[in-house]
């Protein structure tokens, strides 16, 4: 657990992250375990910022390098209607843990393995994207490639959730991404969440010297106003 939080904050800008966090079996316990429940739990909180007409109307999520697929599982559960999850992760073992996220919480999903940007999905209507502390992995040149692909699913009124860490020197580009995006009707928040961790975390919390009593990450979520075009 230490060493994960290590190459997300402390090590950040020479860690090639994706495969850094799962190279050993216990930097993969530590996100199935640990960090998945977390932010599950974050994006529960996220996901309800959507304004809930937009939720009622999605019936597909895209969850783009979906990880355990703890951020798409969590915007399923605030839509109240039936909603397939499409999770897409490079991760064979990713994948793994996302069918099994969706499996326990009982929702539909399915899984591709494949390469964000590279691997984007064609939108039809009722489809919203999810991205769960994941840009913030990319290189430059494919951050730039998926931002334009955000910002046209959300010209297009396609609800949109990004999230990211709190912490403004892990996720330099906010600002670009905030000033391309917001314009188009999605709103740049702050979640801060005191949180009522399950016991088993607290437990984990106070052994590795970490604290999640509060919840935060940094959003980008919403979308263009019917009508509203494109910008």
């Amino acid at each position: 657990m230490q060493a994960v939080s290590s190459l997300y904050v402390e090590r950040r800008p020479s860690a090639g992250l994706g495969a850094r966090t799962t190279e050993s079996e216990g930097k993969r316990a530590a996100l199935s375990c640990y960090y998945a429940p977390l932010h599950f739990l974050t994006a529960l909180h996220a996901a309800r910022e959507l304004p809930e007409a937009l939720r009622a109307g999605v019936r597909r999520i895209h969850d783009l390098g979906c990880g355990t697929g703890a951020a798409g599982a969590a915007l399923a559960l605030a839509c109240p209607g039936p909603v397939e999850i499409e999770g897409i992760d490079r991760s064979g073992w990713a994948l793994r843990e996302a069918r099994h996220t969706h499996a326990a919480f009982g929702l539909r999903g399915r899984t591709r393995r494949a390469s964000v940007p590279e691997a984007l999905p064609r939108l039809r209507r009722g489809d919203a994207l999810v991205l769960g502390w994941i840009a913030n992995e990319l290189e430059q040149s494919a951050r730039v490639r998926l931002l334009e692909f955000m910002a046209e699913a959300a010209a297009a009124g396609h609800p949109v959730l990004v999230l990211e860490p709190l912490a403004r020197a892990v996720a330099p580009w906010w600002p670009t991404w905030a000033s391309r995006l917001v314009p188009l009707g999605l709103r740049d928040l702050e979640l801060h969440v005191e949180a009522d961790l399950p016991e088993w975390i607290e437990r984990l919390d106070q052994a590795s010297g970490l604290d999640h009593s509060t919840l935060g990450a940094r959003l980008l979520t919403g979308a263009a106003a019917p009508g509203a075009g494109r910008s």
